[in-house]
Parts: structure tokens; C-alpha cells; sequence
């Protein structure tokens, strides 16, 4: 038996330092992690409809859990939400100008948080950690 923690050990740790130094980077902007990844989400989706369906099915949240996270970033007016012209029964979701006030700072935490975690890797290790999370994902994810 290996005399080191698990991956799942080491991935809950470093999600819960990460998400700590993401929250305290952002909660001047009004946000945290999970609202923020939200906001990333709809902005990668180029305008494109999105729906609170597709914010669960993207993040795998429960449905009341979206609601909350939108119902949140509507107040604090990073998004609206409307009916869809489509389907009656479905809300759609539109980031506002405030999310294009936060969004570089946004992306520049990211990027930072990134690098910080792999400073110290050769290139060849980093295409080998991406290739060694890719199949952590897959194992965890298929049944």
C-alpha cells in the first residue's frame, strides 16, 4: 500500500486550497468560485441559449442548487434570466455589462492559479499530468 494519500485524497486537498485562494481573490468582485464558473460557463457559450438544465447538466448540480447560484448572480446583476421563445417552461440566461467589468480579473485569477499549480513542470510533464487527470476523470465518471 502506497505511504502517501490517495488521489482522491490529494484531489479533495487541492480543491479545497484552490477553491479557498479563488474565493478570497474574487469576493472583492462580489462573486465566488462556483458563481464565477457560471459566469465562465455563459460567456464560453458565446451567447448561444443556455438554460438552468444546462448549467446541471454541465457542472452536474442538482436543480435547486442552480437556482440558487442564478438567483444570486441576478441580484448582485452579473445576469438575467427571461422566459425562452422556444420553450415556455424554460429560463434563459444573458450575462449583463457588470459580468464585462469583472471578466478579465476573472480570467487573470484563473490563469495565475493555474500557472501556480504546474510552476516547476517541463512541458513533457505537464502533457503527462494532463494525460494522468484525463484518465482520473474518466475512471471516476464511467461507471
Amino acid at each position: 500500500m502506497p505511504q502517501f494519500p490517495f488521489p482522491g485524497e490529494y484531489l479533495k486537498m487541492i480543491n479545497i486550497h484552490f477553491s479557498a485562494q479563488a474565493d478570497a481573490v474574487l469576493r472583492p468582485l462580489g462573486l465566488t468560485l462556483a458563481q464565477s464558473d457560471v459566469l465562465l460557463f455563459l460567456d464560453q457559450r458565446g451567447g448561444e441559449e443556455t438554460t438552468l438544465q444546462d448549467i446541471a447538466r454541465h457542472f452536474r448540480l442538482k436543480h435547486p442548487t442552480v437556482v440558487g447560484l442564478v438567483r444570486r448572480l441576478e441580484d448582485k446583476g452579473f445576469l438575467t434570466s427571461a422566459v425562452s421563445p422556444r420553450d415556455h417552461r424554460c429560463r434563459v440566461l444573458r450575462l449583463t455589462e457588470r459580468y464585462d467589468e469583472v471578466r478579465r480579473v476573472m480570467e487573470q485569477t484563473r490563469l495565475r492559479m493555474d500557472a501556480r499549480a504546474v510552476r516547476g513542470f517541463s512541458d513533457a510533464e505537464l502533457a503527462q499530468l494532463g494525460q494522468y487527470l484525463a484518465r482520473v476523470y474518466h475512471n471516476v465518471c464511467d461507471p
